[in-house]
């Protein structure tokens, strides 16, 4: 009879034992993680959350697959993302076209307060502010000169109304007294065929994607809008040095997850992402096209995009600018 109640006890721990087994999740992760660039194939984002994506897939010990998602400056890609189960295993990888949206107050189906949760600010791209050759100025100061000397007539484009470079390119023009007409394009790369033929006078672009037509000698640098001048264009001045003191932003790009995603996933990811962007050969990667790392913590994530927010809820509103 002891022995019968011994091998009940058994039976009823070892039962207990398996159900807590069975009802464990796996630890995170546990299967491929899908990163969505909601931008086109080949372009600065694409190009960077590769780059990324196959680092932390070693780091991670899964396969990270990029998707691309491109569409209505980047929030169709978000509100799939928004939309996905709050697990760790689709993630965004975004712009600072996230701010702009918030910032225009355009009309989407996700919040990104709501919906969304920061796992880390990536990287930051600064722009080039370029000057057709045809326009025949150097520098900040010639455009001045050529501004005044004739009026109403210079023009400047863009890769889209209301996104980065349109309104990087207000901003500075406006502190530099400067009278442009805006020419808005879809994406910088039908822009730059009219650019080169001085169809454009200026024109604003990520480093990484405008360096090789300022490096072939079809455009001219004018003023790099990073902190501090960049190392593939050293003689070329900081728009803080040249026009606006104090002024820097950049195309600055971020992995975001599902609201809901467990913080200990999270936190997980970015650790394998801040991992990824302090190892030696993406890092010099990075470099050569201009970009810097920019890894963050979560909550420094967030409030730096809350800042970003309200820097261009600022200039939408004293602008005027209207989405088309």
């Amino acid at each position: 009879m002891k022995l019968l109640r011994t091998l009940a006890a058994a039976l009823a721990s070892s039962l207990v034992l398996g159900a807590g087994a069975a009802g464990a999740q796996p630890a995170f992760p546990a299967k491929p993680i899908r990163v969505i660039v909601p931008f086109a194939p080949g372009g600065a984002t694409d190009q960077v959350a590769r780059l990324l994506a196959a680092q932390v897939s070693s780091e991670l010990g899964v396969p990270v697959v990029v998707e691309n998602r491109p569409g209505a400056n980047g929030n169709i890609g978000a509100e799939a993302v928004a939309q996905a189960a709050p697990d760790g295993y689709t993630l965004l990888h975004s712009t600072s076209a996230l701010g702009f949206t918030a910032a225009f107050g355009q009309k989407v189906s996700y919040k990104l307060d709501k919906n969304l949760a920061p796992v880390s600010l990536l990287i930051d791209q600064p722009l080039l502010i370029m000057a057709s050759n045809p326009l025949g100025v150097a520098n900040v100061q010639e455009l001045k000169a050529y501004a005044q000397k004739h009026p109403g007539k210079l023009n400047y484009g863009s890769s889209g109304t209301g996104n980065l470079t349109h309104l990087a390119m207000f901003v500075l023009l406006q502190a530099a007294g400067i009278e442009a007409t805006h020419i808005p394009y879809k994406g910088g790369a039908g822009a730059f065929p009219d650019f080169i033929a001085g169809r454009l006078d200026l024109f604003a672009d990520p480093i990484n994607s405008a360096y090789p037509y300022v490096r072939d000698g079809r455009v001219k640098a004018l003023v790099v809008t990073g902190k501090d001048r960049s190392h593939l264009l050293p003689d070329v001045p900081t728009a803080s040095e040249a026009i606006l003191p104090g002024f820097q932003m950049g195309a600055w790009q971020a992995l975001m997850a599902p609201a809901g995603t467990p913080p200990e996933v999270i936190a997980r990811l970015n650790q394998a992402y801040v991992r990824a962007l302090s190892d030696p050969k993406v890092t010099a990667q990075l470099a050569a096209q201009g970009a810097v790392p920019k890894a963050t913590s979560p909550q420094e994530f967030q409030s730096f995009l809350q800042t970003e927010i309200e820097r261009w809820k600022n200039v939408v509103q004293t602008s005027g600018i209207k989405l088309d």
